[in-house]
């Protein structure tokens, strides 16, 4: 049997729900991935593409404090984007040892490709549900992520 289909058949009720938003972000991850093979940008890749579409000039540390994410891992992914033309790092004219960076027109011509690969998962994941349970259900997401971070800032305060 496969993987994907004893998951299914699986009885959830006992797992937790790190475990459950987990799973959900896996394997969006692994559709993301498979759906942008053919544009050369992995699905991690593509929020920074985003994220520099939609406001040009932000440094690798801004992109890591937005996505909460680790420097190094940023790094890597904006190296491998540069490499392949669809970004580009200029000097900040205010601080010469800082890059900012910038889409390029290659990467910006990505964007509607991947808003459509996207678009497909975000359609099928809330398919069956009013706007106003989507609603609520984006409001307890923001709620459990506040208070995660919330709890890790304060567990990292303990640590000191």
């Amino acid at each position: 049997m496969h993987k994907i289909e004893k998951i299914i058949e699986e009885d959830l009720t006992d797992i937790p729900l790190g475990i459950l938003i987990s799973i959900i972000q896996r394997t969006r991850m692994m559709y993301l991935n498979s759906g942008m093979k053919s544009l050369n940008v992995t699905a991690s890749q593509s929020r920074y593409l985003i994220a520099l579409f939609k406001k040009e000039g932000q440094t690798q540390e801004d992109l890591a404090t937005h996505f909460y994410i680790d420097k190094g891992a940023v790094a890597r992914g904006v190296k491998k984007l540069e490499d392949n033309g669809f970004i580009c790092r200029k000097t900040d004219p205010e601080n010469r040892r800082r890059y900012l960076l910038y889409i390029t027109d290659e990467g910006k011509a990505l964007m509607p490709e991947i808003r459509a690969v996207i678009s497909d998962w975000e359609e099928v994941m809330n398919k069956d549900f009013t706007e106003a349970e989507k609603q609520q259900m984006s409001d307890f997401l923001k709620k459990l992520t506040i208070k995660g971070l919330n709890k890790l800032r304060d567990t990292e305060e303990n640590f000191k």
